[in-house]
């Protein structure tokens, strides 16, 4: 951020370990009159913007909740341990605490906890997730008022949770160097080595991956809950783009802000998460680029005040 300052362009990431770290140069990049767009990948990205959207099609808004799904099955491989993006960024988000957002205050949780099973859209049946820690859960009630909760989980085969916890167990994930026939090195690179890169998957991988959001409140007096999402094939990811659906889901929604940003249509200067920004017209771009977003809408009985 402080070479897109100095270089005088704007900024994008897709992630990020400290977003109100982050969130502090919005002054900077006001002054320089230049953006700044935080957290745009997938989740967070994507999810935010689903988020912002359902938001503004009710009056009050309760509760957020994020579910991320990966329904895939690796060629060749015996195990569902191979993560579709960044094996480091993986390892350390199921073993650091996770955040929840409730009446106000951030709630710290265990690692692999939270568990339930959620029910994704088809062709996706029921799923275990677990609460992550992750970006939205921060950034989402300071940007969208009034929500009194926030969550994400992670959808996480039952066999990968109990190897994980075997790995951990015995140290393999662990960061800290030891010694191996004269050489150092630290087990959890050992692990990384023995398993593939994301970008050697494409083509390898069946299933599907895909993000839900669940937005309930009120409008009116009606009892509002509002599901968007997104679901896209593995095979169809390969076949029409030569990447994995997690990697299309994740590098797309980047590249197309980057798009609006070149050609002015986002006008905001300062920094800011996805949910700031207007969600129509950046869910009609992606929509142009194969990201097709579904809107299931749920009321209940009037409520009696």
């Amino acid at each position: 951020m402080k070479a897109s300052l100095e270089a005088g362009v704007h900024y994008i990431d897709l992630a990020n370990d400290d977003p109100y770290q982050q969130l502090s140069f919005n002054d900077s990049f006001k002054e320089e009159g230049l953006t700044a767009i935080i957290c745009m990948g997938e989740d967070p990205g994507l999810s935010n913007i689903f988020a912002r959207y359902a938001a503004d099609q009710l009056t009050k808004v309760d509760s957020i909740k994020i579910r991320d799904c990966e329904s895939s099955i690796v060629k060749g491989m015996r195990s569902h341990l191979t993560p579709l993006f960044s094996k480091e960024v993986y390892f350390a988000e199921l073993f650091e605490s996770a955040y929840i957002y409730h009446k106000g205050r951030f709630k710290r949780l265990p690692p692999l906890s939270g568990y339930e099973e959620y029910q994704f859209p088809p062709p996706i049946d029921r799923l275990p997730v677990y609460a992550v820690s992750h970006e939205e859960v921060f950034t989402i009630p300071k940007y969208i008022k009034g929500v009194k909760y926030v969550d994400f989980k992670l959808s996480i085969p039952s066999e990968v949770v109990q190897a994980l916890k075997v790995l951990k167990v015995i140290g393999l994930l662990s960061k800290k160097k030891v010694r191996v026939d004269g050489q150092e090195i630290s087990p959890a690179k050992v692990l990384y080595a023995v398993l593939p890169n994301p970008d050697e998957l494409a083509g390898r991988v069946s299933g599907y991956a895909g993000i839900a959001v669940e937005v309930e409140g009120s409008r009116g007096k009606k009892r509002v809950k509002y599901t968007i999402y997104t679901l896209m094939s593995h095979e169809e990811a390969y076949e029409e783009f030569g990447a994995t659906a997690t990697a299309y889901l994740t590098g797309t929604p980047p590249a197309v802000l980057a798009i609006m940003l070149g050609e002015g249509e986002i006008k905001a200067r300062g920094v800011y998460p996805p949910e700031y920004l207007s969600p129509n017209p950046i869910l009609q771009n992606l929509e142009e680029y194969d990201i097709t977003v579904h809107s299931v809408v749920t009321e209940e009985a009037p409520i009696h005040l």
